[in-house]
């Protein structure tokens, strides 16, 4: 092979890889949080998982993608654990796709002849158009990059003996465990199943490899996409380890047995490639591709609830419980990454409305425990240092307004934390009669949110939440005057009334930074409704 054969060879694998990359960038950008809402509504059975992570795969490209995605959403809660093994397997279903697009636009109908006026056109949409029109500019100028690459690795194949494999025929046991090595190994090179796949069809194609070889090579680089998502676990918090091990066991348990079972597998890809084509071997790996994987599906599926069991006994949860979902991971995709914080700060907040109603409910005579209270601290700084690493929103309004709302219950978290420890206001409150009726009607308001933050058992009590707190607002500015007019007269100790206003002050922080911090909270499932946090955000210039 000579040195412009060569280069010919990498230069097409980089052109594919930057083409995958763009179209990936482009699809997620242009279908917004449409993909996310898409995957985790249609994400309820195991049928229609399957069909959900197949799907978006398929549209992305990207099996990665999908996967990281599902750790989102199984770290906020929006899915279960059981769940994303669905979605996992049909992430590995769709990422098929790319091969049957490869076979027949790069090499049955030859689109590289107008690949270079595709990324000439999309570059002019990127740099000309609005922000729709420069995102499909880029999901051109990346479909025009692919087959310009398959293109590029054709003709490199074509004029060499590039792939040649001759010693490795796949007759024996050992040549195939050689084969299935080198399959493994073109993955972690290319750092994608989606590339390696393309180079053996190009290999194929170009008659280098036989169709028994180049099944061999795709078992490998199934299994290689594996040890990408593992490397990416590391470190990693439990639930994306729990999705990074079941991707794991999916893939060895699938690529174990079609590898036992390869004569049969690569017979019957055989007629299926002369039943819907004419034979051709390109045809056949395509079928290969696909059958293996349904195979794989089909096998795991019916044992979807003892599979999930035995993963979750293999990797138990681990670290603080407040903040176990806080993955870098989802920050691939900052719409998951906003709800896991989302998710987060609402069991902080159910965590300190725990603790304060029990103060509540003990008459205020236990004290406040510093190592509850340093136990939020600690998880809302955790969160905040999270956030820091949360930046690029793709100049999404939507975005934007979420993480301002989770910014803002971030600060009225911080400023309640501090109030609960000052719990000789809360006994100055209950020592006094009109004080202690107010306090004990809020603590009811308390423990119906809890009730509803903890499990979204009954009505949505924020319309109560607020009128209590306006209320209590109200009362603390009528009963000062009226305190402070009777110390003057004398009638009040002034130690005593000082002690009442700041319980009634004490009273109302409590109220305000409850039902702010739920309302900033609830704002961001409710995004459609701008209006509502537009004006004044933090609750009528109080």
């Amino acid at each position: 092979m000579t040195a412009e054969t060569a280069l010919h060879l990498v230069g097409g694998v980089g052109l594919f890889l930057l083409g995958m990359t763009l179209m990936t960038d482009g699809l997620k950008t242009l279908a917004g949080d449409s993909l996310r809402r898409a995957l985790a509504r249609f994400t309820g059975g195991r049928v229609t998982s399957v069909i959900s992570g197949a799907g978006v795969t398929a549209v992305i490209q990207s099996s990665s993608a999908t996967i990281f995605a599902t750790i989102g959403f199984v770290s906020a809660g929006l899915i279960s654990f059981e769940q994303s093994i669905g979605i996992i397997l049909g992430a590995n279903l769709g990422t098929t796709s790319t091969s049957w697009i490869v076979t027949y636009l790069g090499f049955k109908f030859k689109i590289g002849i107008v690949s270079y006026p595709l990324i000439a056109l999309g570059a002019l949409l990127k740099l000309f158009a609005s922000h729709r029109f420069s995102a499909a500019g880029i999901i051109m100028a990346g479909f025009g990059m692919i087959f310009a690459g398959i293109e590029m690795m054709q003709a490199a194949m074509a004029s060499a003996a590039v792939f040649n494999l001759a010693g490795i025929g796949g007759a024996t046991l050992p040549e195939r465990i050689a084969l299935l090595g080198l399959g493994v190994a073109m993955t972690l090179l290319l750092q994608s199943s989606s590339a390696a796949i393309a180079v053996t069809l190009a290999a194929l194609g170009a008659g280098s490899i036989t169709i028994l070889q180049a099944a061999v090579l795709a078992i490998g680089q199934n299994i290689g996409t594996t040890v990408i998502s593992s490397i990416g676990a590391i470190g990693a918090a439990t639930q994306a380890k729990r999705t990074a091990l079941a991707h794991v066991a999916f893939n060895l348990i699938t690529g174990a047995s079609v590898f036992l079972l390869l004569p049969w597998f690569v017979a019957a890809s055989g007629c299926i490639a002369r039943l819907i084509g004419r034979g051709e071997d390109i045809i056949a790996l395509s079928a290969f591709h696909t059958l293996f994987n349904v195979a794989g599906v089909l096998a795991i599926l019916p044992f979807t609830s003892p599979f999930a069991r035995l993963i979750e006994r293999m990797l138990p949860e681990r670290g603080p419980a407040l903040t176990r979902h806080l993955d870098a991971s989802v920050l691939m995709v900052p719409q998951v990454a906003l709800e896991t914080v989302r998710r987060t700060l609402a069991d902080i907040a159910a965590y300190v409305i725990g603790h304060l109603l029990s103060l509540f409910q003990g008459y205020g005579q236990m004290a406040a425990m510093p190592e509850t209270l340093d136990t939020a601290r600690s998880a809302l700084d955790r969160t905040r240092f999270f956030l820091q690493d949360l930046r690029s929103f793709n100049n999404s309004p939507l975005l934007h307004e979420r993480h301002a709302n989770i910014i803002h219950a971030l600060d009225h978290l911080y400023r309640l934390i501090g109030a609960c420890r000052e719990t000789n206001h809360l006994r100055g409150a209950l020592a006094n009669p009109e004080l202690r009726e107010i306090a004990l009607h809020l603590a009811d308001r308390m423990e119906l949110l809890l009730g509803w933050l903890e499990g979204g058992s009954g009505s949505d009590p924020l319309g109560d939440l607020e009128q209590a707190s306006f209320s209590i607002a109200g009362i603390r500015k009528e009963q000062r005057k009226e305190i402070l007019r009777r110390t003057s007269l004398g009638e009040i100790d002034t130690e005593a009334a000082f002690g009442i206003i700041e319980s009634m002050r004490w009273l109302d922080r409590i109220a305000f930074h409850i039902w702010r911090s739920v309302v900033h909270l609830e704002n961001i499932t409710r995004a459609h409704d701008r209006s509502e946090i537009a004006a004044d955000p933090d609750g009528y210039g109080r």
